[in-house]
């Protein structure tokens, strides 16, 4: 990539990806699992993702991690969006005071969760989250503290993500919740507790997604599955997906290096060890 193609580092009062989803845009996020760190967030914002989601239920994340993730995201280009890990308003909030722009709350079941979530990520009088005007999250500025806050309720992205069977059976009144952004589908889950586990082909589960993505739609925000392909991100686009996180770092890496081997022993023939 050269110099002059290079993305422009990304500001604290503006969040593209809340922007361009609600202006009806498709974006695509790196997930990070396996290993997330500042070099992954600088890779997915090279690489072009519109985000990067760091999952922090799933791997040795600690809070004290999630500052340098955020700082070398913005930095490359990429907008950082915390995946806690669990439900409670401090879980959420600091995640954000440390530097993301958006969370993806897991496991996600109910209208009650879903307000909970909105909640800590919103500044009084629109929500309950704690005010510190200078910080990782402000770049480290002097804001003026209504503008900042103004600009905070209306940029930071604010998804859930609904993974389970009774979280699809509640998903229209889940959609429905005032300051709600985006519903991302985690079918793995769902496919488990649908008691259809690792069949992500299955027509219940498809049907599943369907149903969130016709409730997004009648509500006005996006949604989408997690996906493993491109081909399968334009498959649910063309069905009205706007959100999705892509792949595994962990895998897209393993599978690099599959090819990597692979071409090695078809070049090298026998005289490869």
């Amino acid at each position: 990539m050269s110099q002059s193609s290079q993305r422009q580092p990304i500001s604290p009062w503006v969040n593209p990806v809340t922007r361009a989803l609600r202006a009806g845009r498709v974006c695509v996020g790196a997930l990070s699992i396996t290993f997330p760190g500042p070099a992954v967030a600088q890779i997915a914002g090279q690489a072009g993702f519109q985000f990067l989601y760091f999952d922090m239920e799933h791997s040795g994340l600690t809070m004290s991690d999630v500052d340098p993730i955020c700082t070398a995201a913005k930095l490359a280009g990429t907008v950082p969006i915390a995946g806690p890990s669990g439900l409670a308003d401090f879980l959420i909030s600091r995640t954000l005071d440390n530097g993301a722009m958006g969370v993806i709350a897991p496991h996600v079941s109910t209208r009650a969760e879903t307000e909970l979530v909105v909640n800590a990520c919103r500044y009084a009088p629109v929500g309950t989250r704690g005010l510190i005007t200078v910080g990782t999250h402000t770049g480290f500025e002097y804001p003026d503290a209504p503008s900042w806050i103004e600009s905070q309720n209306r940029e930071v992205l604010v998804a859930v993500k609904v993974e389970s069977a009774q979280g699809i059976e509640n998903v229209e009144e889940i959609a429905s919740v005032p300051g709600l952004d985006a519903i991302l589908v985690g079918p793995g889950d769902l496919s488990a507790t649908m008691g259809i586990p690792g069949q992500l082909d299955h027509p219940d589960l498809e049907q599943a997604i369907e149903r969130m993505l016709a409730a997004c739609r009648q509500n006005g925000i996006a949604g989408g599955p997690h996906v493993g392909s491109a081909e399968e991100a334009r498959r649910w686009a063309d069905r009205g997906a706007t959100f999705m996180s892509y792949g595994l770092d962990g895998v897209m890496l393993l599978e690099a290096s599959q090819r990597a081997v692979a071409g090695l022993s078809d070049q090298l023939g026998a005289r490869l060890a």
